[in-house]
């Protein structure tokens, strides 16, 4: 079959070698045909890439990033989705999963949110992204290779720290090929308990990992002390320890090393996850189209907007009208905003008009109140983008007709609080 990779050009040798076509396509200019504008709605996409290679379905692989070719919730083809940083981006990810056909996410822990969508979904673990031979040669004990930095990670860079104070460790950065092969021992510590990539590599590369005893799938890939050794997380003493306890029985920690390195050949190389991917876009098929799929673009496209505002205004009003246009679209078929929703389009129509001034979000909250009359948030919305507007009158007659029960001065000043509190979430929001 004929599969288009967006962002990243993972599987693309694996996928061609079991005699699919592939076509990888994105914003960084190794991918065979390169996005140059930030976004582009996928009708423009194809048409771009013309008659040469028309795809059967389209797998869109994370690149920590939101989704930056819009239109994919009224695709043609099958949409899957394979999310990677899911400890990161699961909220998001989760809303755009309602326009995907099929996820797969890479940590196992947080399936829940794809599931609770009602989206077929499955756990696809990271893998190691490239062969590498493993050395008798060693220039490292203990190794660690990745960033310290205390304004992202003030948690990783304390553990380091205190460990640094315990025993002899290399904190270095660099492609991994060319450090793991020559480390006894590398140490693997998370984000957020996330089954990384760092697990996979280290052992592919032949060094004993030390990695954080957590979820996410590890102890159901890997047996402790078979194929890797754990430590307890956010615990240097332990993880100091442990290396000790390995380095004073050198066969022994060659021994688990080796193993290691058999388990990521015969079950965790990219091949393997090409195959589990193709069998998945073999089968799968276009779902019932919700109208709740607009409210998942919506929030795709919030994010968005609210990337783009700081170095791009343009691309920010743009895609804060597409915003508006998502949740409109989401209403008029029919879609009931949950509260999570309601949340999110408020954001959005808030944001956009201190932002844009131009007043479609003053618009949109107009038409989500007349549509849902039997929710009173809304009209406390309505009721005060009227008074915002200078429409005194019409926000009188609003008062008395949907809110008789209540004096209108207290109408008021309960649509200026209802209004504060959402404003007051809106960092939350645009995240």
């Amino acid at each position: 079959m004929r599969i288009l990779l967006i962002n990243q050009n993972w599987f693309a040798p694996e996928l061609r070698a079991m005699g699919h076509g592939v076509l990888t396509c994105g914003m960084r200019p190794h991918l065979e045909y390169h996005i140059k504008q930030s976004v582009i709605h996928i009708d423009e996409l194809l048409h771009c890439i013309g008659h040469q290679f028309v795809p059967e379905c389209i797998l869109w692989l994370d690149h920590s990033g939101p989704i930056t070719v819009l239109g994919l919730e009224d695709c043609e083809m099958p949409c899957v989705m394979y999310s990677v940083d899911t400890h990161h981006h699961h909220y998001r990810h989760a809303a755009s999963a309602l326009f995907f056909d099929y996820v797969f996410t890479a940590q196992k822990d947080l399936l829940h949110h794809f599931t609770e969508t009602n989206t077929p979904s499955s756990w696809l673990p990271l893998w190691a992204s490239e062969y590498v031979e493993a050395s008798t040669e060693k220039k490292h004990g203990t190794v660690f290779v990745g960033t310290l930095n205390r304004k992202l990670n003030p948690a990783r860079v304390e553990f380091f720290e205190q460990l640094q104070k315990i025993i002899p460790i290399d904190v270095l950065q660099g492609h991994f090929p060319s450090i793991f092969p020559y480390a006894e021992i590398v140490l693997n510590q998370t984000v957020k308990g996330d089954l990384n990539f760092r697990v996979f590599e280290a052992m592919m590369c032949g060094a004993l990992l030390l990695t954080e005893r957590s979820g996410n799938g590890l102890l159901e890939l890997f047996e402790d002390g078979t194929h890797l050794v754990t430590y307890t997380p956010h615990d240097p003493q332990d993880a100091a320890n442990n290396v000790r306890s390995i380095q004073s029985n050198p066969q022994r920690m060659r021994a688990i090393a080796q193993q290691g390195r058999s388990e990521i050949l015969n079950r965790h190389t990219s091949m393997h996850r090409a195959q589990s991917i193709a069998t998945t876009l073999q089968t799968v098929t276009k779902r019932p189209r919700s109208a709740y799929r607009h409210y998942g673009a919506m929030i795709n496209l919030l994010t968005l907007s609210a990337a783009a505002e700081p170095n791009n205004s343009t691309l920010a009003s743009h895609t804060s009208e597409l915003t508006l246009q998502a949740a409109q679209r989401a209403l008029s078929e029919g879609a009931i905003p949950t509260d999570n929703h309601m949340m999110n389009v408020v954001t959005a129509c808030l944001r956009h008009d201190m932002l844009f001034r131009n007043g479609l979000g003053a618009e949109t909250i107009c038409i989500f109140a007349d549509a849902l009359p039997q929710i009173p948030a809304w009209t406390l919305l309505k009721l005060r983008t009227l008074l915002n507007s200078g429409k005194v009158s019409e926000a009188h007659a609003l008062a008395h007709s949907a809110l008789g029960h209540m004096p209108v001065e207290d109408a008021f000043i309960a649509a200026e609080r209802a209004t504060t509190f959402l404003i007051e979430q809106l960092p939350q929001r645009t995240e």
